[in-house]
């Protein structure tokens, strides 16, 4: 066999190959196939189509009646209404050929409407308030009573009542629908009074000015201070003139101390003027007694009375951390702001300048809000802003700028002034930090010692781990229940 030939005969083999190959790939036309198909139909309802291939007549049926089929040329094109249940659906859609069936599916979701928070708190005033709703179907909304206001825009329901003077709160309900399904809306709006600083006096035991932030700018700022006190003594002392100081020691009773008009001093731990022995020596814990058990009265009038630690802790921060300006990261702790003990979570953020913010009872419907501002007056007099707003279950904040908003979205504050009015030296009666800090008393103990609130341009909290009761610090007194 010569060249030629084998060329030839292996031309003829490659040829063979080439013909076996194109065989494989070529799509056998006796076979009935679905193309492409896109058949994911929202709940408010849409159109999908499914391309078929097929060598002779076909036809499209669907096994729902509330999914229809068209064909146009190769295409069946499928058309599905809004599904106003909640549940998804499915239909079938069949292809008939002389070839064989296909089946193919077409699924539709549920109508879904859901709510930023089932429940919303209005204020006295009625101010609007918006709850964030999110639904695949368009939705609409209807309030119970007519005090109570809605407007839709977008995922936005918008919520505002009438004004409301009565002291007990009142409720209503909003009903959203969203095809079949619903959702409901409780609201309730309260009165204008509650605040926790509306029980807290204006003015600092013995001033002749009210704490107003108009008065602390002024020059007679001073007159917004206070008369000093050590814990348990009905004495009163003064900034201006140094005192007699007389030395602890244990024939100083606690009732003879109350008509003494001389500064007790004491320069040992737990530097308590009152070294008698006596009950109100030993330490607070097991052995329960307040400011009146060694002083046999509060100082405060008629009507009034000395705070208890947990009602300080009420307005204040309890955290030492927690009250540091500096501290811009949401912190969280725990509390305790009742007689009865109840534990509950606070959190707080800080501007890191001079700015601090904390929900008290944190994810109750009884939450509320405070800000903690430390200002300097026109005379380098310092001085504490405490504003209170209303909360609910649903208010939080992440930063100051988040807290900041909620106090610029309310039309309903109170705001109480604590003049920087410093303290006496538990040794000596010197008068110190004045314009630099607060220092306030609360009728309750600590092991030996006593709890009061401290506030400068730092931090301020409720301290009740080391503040001698020799100590000379202001009273602001509450109303007595």
């Amino acid at each position: 066999m010569n060249m030629e030939k084998i060329k030839y005969l292996i031309l003829i083999f490659c040829l063979f190959l080439a013909a076996c190959d194109s065989d494989d790939n070529k799509t056998d036309s006796s076979e009935l196939e679905v193309i492409s198909s896109d058949l994911s139909i929202e709940a408010v309802g849409g159109t999908g189509t499914i391309e078929v291939f097929s060598a002779g007549a076909w036809s499209a049926t669907s096994n729902k009646t509330w999914c229809t089929v068209t064909v146009s040329g190769k295409i069946v094109h499928v058309t599905v209404p809004e599904n106003p249940t909640i549940s998804s659906r499915i239909a079938l859609i069949t292809i008939k050929a002389p070839e064989g069936n296909k089946t193919i599916p077409v699924s539709q979701q549920g109508s879904i409407i859901a709510l930023s928070q089932p429940k919303l708190t209005l204020g006295a005033s009625g101010k609007t308030k918006n709850v964030t709703v999110q639904s695949n179907l368009k939705w609409t909304a209807s309030s119970k009573d007519r005090w109570c206001h809605i407007y839709i825009t977008d995922d936005t329901l918008k919520v505002s009542a009438d004004h409301y003077d009565n002291t007990d709160p009142r409720t209503t309900q909003i009903t959203l629908s969203a095809g079949k399904n619903t959702k409901i809306l409780s609201v309730s709006q309260r009165n204008q009074g509650d605040f926790m600083l509306e029980k807290w006096s204006d003015t600092d035991l013995g001033a002749t000015l009210p704490a107003t932030e108009e008065n602390m700018q002024n020059p007679d700022y001073q007159q917004t201070w206070g008369d000093m006190y050590q814990w348990g003594r009905n004495v009163t002392f003064s900034r201006d003139i140094l005192p007699s100081v007389v030395m602890t020691n244990a024939s100083i009773t606690a009732q003879a101390a109350q008509t003494m008009t001389e500064f007790i001093g004491s320069e040992l731990t737990p530097f308590d003027w009152l070294s008698d022995g006596s009950a109100t020596t030993l330490p607070a814990t097991g052995n329960s007694y307040v400011w009146k058990d060694r002083a046999g009265q509060e100082p405060c009038p008629d009507g009034w009375r000395l705070p208890l630690d947990y009602e300080a802790r009420q307005i204040f921060p309890y955290g030492e951390i927690e009250g540091r300006y500096v501290v811009i990261d949401r912190c969280t702790n725990t509390e305790v702001l009742d007689a009865a003990g109840t534990s509950y979570t606070c959190v707080s953020v800080g501007d890191g300048n001079y700015t601090k913010y904390a929900i008290k009872k944190f994810g109750t419907e009884n939450a509320y809000v405070m800000k903690y501002e430390w200002k300097t007056g026109p005379y380098n007099n310092g001085y504490l802003k405490v504003t209170e707003i209303r909360g609910d279950a649903y208010t939080d904040f992440t930063n100051s700028e988040e807290a900041e908003a909620l106090f610029s979205a309310s039309d309903e504050q109170a705001t109480k002034i604590f003049p920087a009015s410093g303290y006496l030296y538990c040794n000596t009666a010197t008068a110190t930090s004045l314009g630099v800090s607060c220092n306030y008393w609360t009728a309750s103990p600590y092991k030996e010692y006593a709890t009061y609130v401290s506030a400068t341009n730092f931090q301020l909290h409720v301290d009740a781990l080391y503040c001698p009761r020799s100590l000379g610090c202001q009273i602001r007194c509450i109303k007595a229940e």
